[in-house]
């Protein structure tokens, strides 16, 4: 078993990272940017009025348009202290979405051994994009984006390996390790951005999310209102469609999970590096 942090480590990290959210909530608000809670941070609103116990993270959601405009207004107006951890901000961030992160800290995940990046505390922000109504397709959208990320973190990790059943995605996966970089996040850029053009919009997703299809595709009218919900000492947005986002993330939400199934990502938090 992979070691956790302590109850210490993790109330510290909580309250680093609500803080973080504070800051950012209030930078959306004053440049008129929508975003929305989801996930563990839904979840939790929702059925703990705050984070889950054991959970050690903050994610929100935006939709496209409000994505688009993260890294100009953060270029302007995000707080001294934190970091837009982009494509463009740090090249030796792999991923797909973007993190808001606390400098001068760090965190461990085991996930991402040896990638030469910024690591301080961080909440997760992911773009919420037009997904198409023909599973075949979301799926490969799905599969298309992981594997060019995992290609971006085995290229600075050589032991970084994931075992894909189906042989086209290992073929792809192997395929993409060998490219520059620029050219991966192009490709992956290029698919997600035609489905966006070519998709009708009724059906989106968070492509990039930890539950993969479907469990992170939505039906557009979840996201058309928002409600706001009670989290540690404030309140903030979530879709209006959050119990059947929910349900189709987690089923019956409202069941903590087995003992087993209680844990988080890091193993280690430094805090005033």
């Amino acid at each position: 078993m992979e070691e956790q942090l302590s109850e210490k480590e993790l109330a510290d990290l909580k309250a680093k990272e609500l803080d973080i959210l504070v800051k950012f909530d209030r930078m959306c608000k004053e440049n008129n940017l929508r975003y929305f809670i989801t996930a563990g941070t839904l979840l939790g609103a929702v059925r703990h009025k705050g984070f889950i116990p054991w959970d050690d993270d903050i994610d929100v959601v935006m939709l496209r348009k409000d994505f688009k405009k993260l890294n100009g207004v953060c270029k302007k107006a995000l707080p001294e202290g934190l970091f837009l951890q982009d494509k463009k901000n740090d090249k030796g961030y792999p991923f797909h979405f973007d993190k808001i992160r606390l400098d001068n800290t760090e965190v461990i995940d085991p996930f991402l051994e040896g990638v030469n990046m910024h690591k301080g505390i961080y909440i997760d922000v992911f773009p919420v994009d037009k997904c198409p109504e023909n599973n075949k397709l979301a799926q490969f959208m799905f599969k298309w984006v992981s594997t060019t990320s995992y290609a971006l973190i085995a290229k600075q990790n050589k032991d970084f390996d994931f075992d894909y059943t189906k042989k086209s995605a290992r073929m792809l996966y192997h395929f993409m390790i060998k490219m520059p970089r620029g050219f991966i996040i192009a490709m992956r850029d290029f698919v997600v951005g035609i489905f966006n053009v070519f998709c009708s919009g009724k059906k989106l997703c968070t492509v990039s999310g930890a539950h993969g299809f479907p469990r992170e595709t939505y039906k557009s009218e979840w996201f058309e209102d928002k409600i706001m919900l009670p989290f540690e000492s404030g309140e903030y947005p979530a879709p209006a469609g959050y119990d059947s986002l929910l349900t189709n993330m987690y089923g019956d939400y409202m069941k903590p999970p087995e003992d087993d199934e209680k844990s988080g990502h890091f193993t280690s938090v430094e805090s005033d590096k």
